[in-house]
């Protein structure tokens, strides 16, 4: 009974909040006006195209503002926002720079009908060097149909991640200057690498039981299919380099793999501005690695809502499982409102899971454990901000805040639930613009605390440039100026090959506090940008090497250039 009155508990909490996004709902109206660029705004095009190139592996950005601990072990695709256009749309973007580092995307959107909606998705980003002779490359591509008629609406889903690191090319004897050679965990040979894979398809079906196209419900029906695995990749003597091995003398393809297949069934109704959908699922899990297996089934409910009423929104979702994994938990929950020039918006989640199966056990030449005293673990997270778009000094303030408790960590050798660290972070940043004429002037701080102090404290960031026209007829548009920025200290972590993760030890040693100096130059003739942009300018003159990770420096002066384009037919 504690269980299904939990389960209704959570049903009833999702009738004031939810993110149900029904395809009788009333967000098919575009989102891409005539003025859309996918650089965004001219005064960001070179941040937008060229994000700053850390030389950290993973997902793991220590400069970013929000964090999340989750992001030290990250490897799953991030879905692309839904798009809708009347009018057909293709953009394509691309900056490259030194190293050889080089991103690309390509995005087309169209509406078929007045009733079907395509889009397609593929980003690249790559370097042949960008830490010496190392080398990543990522790709993702991500297909979405969506349709609604009079009594049936559909949203499917098709997605594709490939990463491909190759981490050392060598490191015995190996330094960028004297007295600082690099340091890699057990990774000693010029061919290793590791390789990530995920596969996914979602299929939500709804079958209308009414041909009102304000009100609507019926039954609602969504497969999905999930496919994850990670390959580290070794071809040499094992014996003479880690002193043994667990099964292979010659070469090493350790990886694991999870295949999940799912299917959700409830109810839907929709009127207006509301939506609620609401029902139970099953989920079949299979979990292999070398030696272990494992897979079994669950059975959760439920429950969400979209709401947008009056300039109100409100969005949220819950799921509880009370087979297989039982009692795992999850709860989110969004809230916007617009006041004239004023934006506020508040979000919050909160979930309790067990550790992720590739945690749970691991077979390998390098690494083997079975754990067996799994708990679940506890994550909270509330975050607010507040947007002001007057006409004189635009602002923004935000903060966010997160809690961990027995969160899975990777510490020595395995994923460990100690259950005497409890993982938290903070953060509050705010920032404004303001310009007078041709000038352009932009600020934001930043401050954060976490657990470990594995991020830094202080971050600072400005611009100020020239913001206008060339030329006599003025329609060559350019922002052109120089960023300058300052970064606190903190502590370094070390990363784990073999499980694509950070290892949360202290490692004693910490990034030095530095200033950042850029130069970039950005032109907009119509659809068509490009830029020009010379990064990390202090290093020609900060003479210590410092690092960002154990063994990973800090990227050098570099050049880059990029250029993107739209075209509405």
């Amino acid at each position: 009974m504690k269980k299904w009155a939990l389960f209704l508990l959570i049903v009833a909490f999702c009738q004031l909040s939810g993110l149900a996004q029904s395809p009788f709902g009333n967000y098919f109206q575009d989102s891409l006006k005539p003025g859309h660029r996918i650089s965004g705004r001219l005064d960001s095009v070179d941040a937008n195209l060229a994000t700053y190139q850390h030389t950290l592996p993973g997902d793991f950005n220590p400069f970013l503002f929000r964090f999340s601990f989750a992001d030290l072990n990250t490897v799953w695709v991030k879905p692309q926002l839904r798009r809708f256009s009347s009018i057909p749309h293709i953009a394509f973007e691309y900056s490259m720079g030194s190293k050889s580092a080089q991103f690309g995307k390509i995005t087309y959107t169209q509406a078929i009908d007045s009733n079907t909606f395509i889009q397609f998705d593929y980003i690249r980003n790559s370097t042949a060097g960008n830490l010496r002779n190392s080398s990543f490359e990522r790709n993702t591509a991500q297909l979405m149909l969506m349709h609604r008629s009079r009594y049936y609406g559909t949203i499917l889903d098709v997605s594709f991640y490939g990463s491909n690191n190759r981490l050392s090319n060598g490191t015995i004897g190996d330094s960028v200057r004297e007295g600082f050679a690099l340091q890699f965990q057990e990774v000693d040979k010029s061919n290793t690498e590791n390789k990530i894979k995920e596969f996914h398809i979602d299929w939500k079906n709804y079958i209308s039981f009414t041909k009102d196209s304000l009100q609507k419900i019926g039954l609602l029906l969504q497969p999905r299919l999930d496919i994850q695995n990670l390959r580290y990749l070794e071809t040499d003597t094992l014996e003479g380099i880690y002193g043994f091995y667990n099964y292979d003398s010659l070469s090493t393809v350790d990886y694991w793999e999870l295949a999940s297949l799912k299917m959700n069934g409830g109810v839907f109704y929709k009127n207006r501005g509301f939506n609620i959908e609401a029902g139970l699922g099953a989920r079949y899990w299979d979990y292999d690695n070398m030696l272990v297996h494992q897979d079994t089934t669950e059975i959760h409910g439920f429950a969400a809502l979209d709401m947008n009423i009056k300039g109100y929104m409100l969005n949220a979702a819950a799921n509880y499982t009370f087979v297989g994994a039982n009692g795992e938990t999850q709860i989110t929950a969004e809230a916007k409102k617009t006041f004239r020039t004023n934006v506020f918006s508040a979000g919050g989640s909160f979930s309790r899971k067990y550790p992720q199966n590739y945690q749970r056990a691991y077979y390998g030449n390098t690494l083997a454990y079975n754990w067996t005293n799994k708990e679940l673990f506890t994550k909270s997270a509330l975050n607010v901000s507040w947007t002001n778009k007057n006409r004189f000094v635009p602002f923004f303030a935000q903060a966010f805040v997160e809690n961990n408790s027995k969160m899975p960590v990777f510490i020595q050798n395995k994923w460990r639930q100690d259950t005497l660290i409890s993982l938290n972070v903070l953060g509050i940043q705010a920032g404004f613009e303001y310009s007078y004429k041709k000038l352009l002037v932009q600020g934001r701080a930043s401050y954060r605390e976490s657990t470990g102090d594995l991020l830094p404290n202080w971050m600072f960031s400005g611009r100020i440039a020239y913001n206008g026209g060339l030329f006599k007829a003025k329609k060559l548009k350019t922002v052109t100026g120089i960023e300058i920025g300052y970064i606190s200290h903190y502590q370094l972590l070390d990363f784990v090959p073999q499980m694509n993760t950070y290892t949360f030890v202290n490692s004693l040693r910490q990034f030095n506090d530095m200033m950042k100096l850029h130069f970039y130059s950005q032109f907009d003739l119509g659809y068509f940008r490009w830029f020009v942009r010379v990064e990390n300018i202090e290093q020609t003159f900060v003479k210590p090497t410092n690092f960002e990770g154990v063994g990973y420096p800090v990227t050098p002066l570099q050049l880059r250039f990029g250029v993107s384009w739209d075209f509405f037919n």
